[in-house]
């Protein structure tokens, strides 16, 4: 069995705003479209607004994809990553940073926890 999905056409969950104490800049909020979930491994389409906040993985590592939109990942010691439609990437156990997104920005990704 084959599921396909399109980022447009999603009925999105209503978005909810990044906690205060992470925001560093704008109004960011984000909505989560789980697409499977076993406890250990979540699947899924994440959809973030503009904005900046910060951000630190603990405890797992995730795979991302962009799919629309445009921003940085600028990680703590200074270096950035251009997020933008066909940008993939990892971001490992301990990664801490910042999102730094211009435009809406949809990336799916898969997370997996340690």
């Amino acid at each position: 069995m084959s599921t396909v999905l399109h980022a447009s056409s999603i009925h999105w969950p209503k978005p909810v705003s990044i906690t205060s104490e992470r925001v560093i800049q704008g109004t960011p909020a984000a909505s989560t479209h789980v697409l499977f979930t076993d406890g250990k491994t979540e699947l899924g389409l994440w959809r973030v607004s503009p904005g900046e906040f910060s951000t630190v993985h603990q405890g797992y590592e995730e795979f991302i994809s962009v799919l629309e939109g445009e921003g940085e990942l600028i990680h703590d010691d200074g270096s950035r990553i251009t997020l933008k439609p066909g940008t993939v990437l990892i971001l490992e156990n301990g990664w801490s940073g910042r999102w730094s997104i211009k435009s809406t920005l949809v990336k799916s990704y898969a997370i997996i926890r340690l």
